[in-house]
């Protein structure tokens, strides 16, 4: 008695659907036909990464002018046709409902390891302006990245077997853009696509799930992307969230400093006769926070390392790898580029050689670092240059040398022994081989106005390397 009555009401609730759907219900169109989208694997994002906490703030649709059918609106047992299904403004608020989009994306981000804001408590009646503050749901943070999405396509077919059973399939197109807010730029657009088919597995609900997994899908795809990634691991820059203005372009600092990188050019020697020599220049970097490399590029004192592995620290600790410990001052920092120019004594060792030309893409590649701490320092590994990638309007090395949690601000070397780049990040994901990114050593020279004193003419900081999109 009870599955007749319910059985009875289905023709009504389906009704009050395509109301709520803003179904066409006299037209014929037929289901909609989906696509083939590959499911690509994401890339985990590893637990050492400095990535910054990010949010979906916006999530908006893309409407054409007039009634646009997506797909078709099926009933019972056999799923047989009932309506066709209307893409507008009702029906986007049940098919792809914001806070369900805003929920998944805070999923999907931490089970492949990004860090996500906070939770916030709840405040029921705020009593001090900070309780205010807190209970604000548009307060997200200043050093948040902020997330945008546009449904720019959606097709979906759906059939409600029961009272509150849906299966379906579904394909959405998202556009994606990464706003960091202390630097009133958008540092990542791209798009993705994603299919879901719920075979014979369905969905309890008042409103169907499909197409919110078909997001999710295209969330995973955009998760595989390693220059989203990579934009994620921006680090904070606080002179931009302290400037009122938006800043158009970087501009390096006025004054040069002069460099006394006197090593001749060694090309055509061979790694390992001197290796041995290189080790001596390449120091472990010890701030408050962490630990990671750095190397010398002048006689009198001058080495290289990440932004993001001395922080805001003014001084930081050096240890040579005979013991030797410096003080270093932090003397330039370019946050953007994430890299650092530091002074200590004349550490009586013989800095980098620094080679300024172009690398070839397949050109064998060396790491030197301090990976896990200065237990390991001067650790060498070996690669190959993958590729020259643009993130974020900066070109960056790939390779798949092997590099650890410690080996950040390490020199990336030529095989005969000079330096074409500065570590800054690693990506992996499991059945992957490991995706990994270096500064070209030119562009941190330009970023920091450093100027090398006898360098033969022909050899000037290249910034803009032959390119391949990620």
């Amino acid at each position: 008695m009870m599955n007749k009555n319910r059985n009875l009401t289905l023709p009504r609730m389906l009704t009050a659907l395509a109301v709520m759907l803003g179904l066409n219900l006299p037209a014929y169109a037929g289901p909609a036909t989906l696509p083939s989208i590959a499911d690509k694997t994401p890339l985990r994002m590893p637990a050492e990464a400095q990535a910054r906490p990010a949010f979906l703030a916006r999530a908006l649709r893309h409407f054409e002018q007039g009634p646009q059918i997506i797909g078709e609106l099926q009933q019972g047992l056999f799923c047989s046709r009932k309506n066709d299904i209307v893409w507008n403004p009702k029906s986007a608020d049940v098919l792809l409902p914001t806070s369900a989009l805003s929920a998944r994306f805070r999923q999907e981000l931490q089970a492949q390891g990004y860090p996500v804001p906070a939770a916030r408590p709840e405040i029921l009646f705020p009593e001090r302006p900070e309780d205010i503050a807190q209970a604000d749901p548009n307060r997200t943070g200043e050093s948040n990245l902020q997330v945008g999405v546009v449904v720019t396509q959606l097709r979906t077919n759906l059939c409600m077997k029961g009272g509150n059973a849906w299966t379906g399939e579904a394909y959405v197109r998202l556009d994606w853009q990464l706003f960091a807010p202390e630097q009133r730029k958008v540092i990542y657009r791209g798009s993705s696509e994603g299919v879901f088919r719920s075979g014979s597995t369905g969905f309890e609900g008042a409103s169907p799930q499909v197409p919110v997994e078909a997001f999710a899908v295209a969330l995973r795809n955009l998760l595989a992307d390693p220059a989203f990634a990579l934009a994620v691991q921006t680090p904070y820059e606080r002179a931009a969230a302290a400037l009122p203005p938006p800043r158009t372009e970087h501009q390096p600092p006025a004054r040069a400093v002069e460099i006394d990188n006197r090593s001749p050019d060694r090309q055509g020697a061979e790694m390992s006769k001197v290796i041995g020599e290189l080790r001596t220049a390449v120091v472990t970097v010890f701030s408050e926070r962490s630990s990671g490399t750095g190397f010398y590029i002048g006689g009198s004192g001058w080495l290289l390392t990440n932004h993001h592995v001395i922080g805001d620290a003014r001084v930081v600790r050096v240890r040579l790898p005979s013991g030797r410990e410096l003080m270093a001052e932090v003397v330039r920092s370019d946050v953007a580029r994430d890299v650092a120019l530091l002074k200590t004594a004349p550490p009586g060792v013989r800095p980098l050689p620094l080679r300024l030309t172009e690398p070839g893409i397949g050109e064998d590649v060396y790491a030197l670092g301090s990976p896990l701490g200065d237990a390991f320092n001067t650790t060498l590994t070996r690669g190959i240059l993958s590729g020259v990638r643009t993130v974020r309007d900066l070109d960056f090395l790939q390779s798949d040398v092997a590099i650890l949690p410690g080996s950040s601000g390490g020199p990336l070397l030529d095989k005969s022994g000079q330096v074409i780049g500065i570590t800054v990040a690693g990506l992996g994901a499991k059945g992957l081989a490991g995706m990994n990114f270096f500064i070209p050593v030119g562009s941190a020279l330009q970023r920091l106005n450093l100027q090398l004193l006898d360098r033969p003419s022909s050899q000037t900081p290249q910034s803009s390397p032959s390119r391949s999109s990620p």
